[in-house]
């Protein structure tokens, strides 16, 4: 991380998993269970316990638009208000609350010149592959896809932090916590929580600064405080709720596109072959996707008894949308075992759907696209093995050819 300051209490481990466990993370298990899942649950959502699993793209989807039916609060608003200090949409289910902060969030971004950021990126990308010599190594992960991420971020949202390192770190642990600590394993949610207090400390400065100069900016943090739909305070939790999926969301897509691409001639090929065509390598970067999902699941919770697809659900019920079978759905995804970038970009449920979308998907649809691209573009010579910290990658080495002129 160059030396940059960071405190260490809130540094998500690096790890090394045995082969069970790096199995399990693998996208050769994922592709068993989405297998089973869509033959187990083919004609109706499947119970076990107090579960219910869906996994036909339908069905799924009918589950992610009910939110009247199937809440998210229960699942993270807790979480996110400890480590948000404060409510967030994300966590919350309809109310006049959600409509307003919905409405001044998607306003905010709409108002952002994304072209700018997508300028800055290609511009980064390029600098830090230009660095690497034929035949050089570069880190996918730490030296490449999460900070050029971390800094389109840091001109989205409006806050940098004291360090890129420290800017990091805060993210990831407050993620790792907010949307993945399944467990609620007690260190992670200490690191959040910690992590948390920095981001809220950071929002409200720059807040503060820009309040008082008068001059509020461009950037989402700007459109917040000029729009005047949310007060100070909400500004800063939304910004805060966005702000902690921004960096490793990217990373962990780029990171597994880069794998499989590293593993897979045809898919490297055909990258490689889109070069010039943002939307063709979005679908390439849709379709590795589906093949490693950067989150395989998303869960809700039945807030009243009713019927999804002819299967009963009773109040109090944990509901899994298993977005990674509901992708390989033959109905929707015609040869599914085939990678194919011109699906309909609608059907993918990578970053949700419903109400509870991520918020990040104009971003997303051309940084991921970037980052892919411009390493295929200099030819992937070799990939190597991902190393985690918790649920992240964190490292992937890759060693880098002259490439395309």
């Amino acid at each position: 991380m160059g030396g940059e300051e960071v405190d260490k209490n809130i540094i998500t481990p690096v790890r090394s998993p045995g082969p069970i466990a790096v199995f399990l993370q693998g996208p050769r298990f994922w592709n068993g269970v989405a297998a089973f899942l869509g033959m187990a649950c083919r004609n109706k959502p499947l119970r076990l316990g107090k579960r219910v699993i869906a996994a036909r793209h339908a069905h799924v989807s009918e589950l992610l638009r009910r939110d009247l039916d199937f809440g998210i609060a229960a699942i993270n608003e807790t979480k996110i208000v400890e480590v948000n200090e404060g409510p967030f949409i994300l966590g919350m289910d309809r109310s006049e609350l959600l409509e307003r902060e919905r409405r001044a969030l998607y306003e905010a971004l709409s108002a952002v010149d994304m072209d700018a950021l997508r300028r800055a990126a290609e511009a980064e990308i390029d600098e830090r592959l230009a660095a690497i010599p034929s035949g050089g190594e570069i880190d996918v992960v730490g030296a490449y896809a999460r900070p050029v991420a971390a800094h389109t971020a840091q001109k989205l949202f409006g806050i940098t932090g004291p360090n890129d390192a420290m800017f990091m770190e805060v993210t990831r642990s407050v993620f790792g916590h907010t949307f993945l600590n399944q467990a609620n394993d007690k260190k992670v949610r200490e690191r959040a929580i910690r992590a948390g207090h920095y981001m809220s400390g950071w929002l409200r400065d720059e807040i503060a600064r820009r309040r008082k100069s008068g001059k509020p900016g461009e950037d989402m943090m700007g459109h917040l405080l000029r729009q005047g739909i949310v007060d100070d305070d909400g500004a800063r939790r939304t910004l805060g709720g966005m702000l902690v999926g921004s960096v490793d969301t990217t990373a962990t897509c780029v990171a597994k596109i880069v794998w499989l691409a590293g593993r897979d001639q045809d898919l490297a090929i055909g990258i490689r072959r889109d070069l010039g065509d943002i939307e063709r390598l979005y679908g390439w970067c849709n379709e590795a996707l589906r093949w490693w999902m950067h989150n395989p699941l998303v869960v809700r919770h039945a807030i009243a008894d009713c019927d999804l697809a002819g299967c009963a659900v009773k109040k109090g019920d944990s509901v899994l949308a298993m977005t990674i079978a509901a992708m390989r759905d033959p109905s929707v995804f015609p040869e599914p075992k085939r990678l194919r970038p011109d699906r309909d970009p609608a059907a993918y449920l990578h970053l949700g759907a419903g109400l509870h979308p991520c918020s990040g998907r104009p971003v997303n649809r051309f940084q991921i696209p970037l980052l892919v691209a411009g390493l295929v573009r200099r030819d992937l010579v070799r990939v190597g093995r991902v190393r985690w910290a918790g649920p992240f990658p964190h490292r992937l080495a890759a060693i880098l050819g002259e490439g395309q002129s």
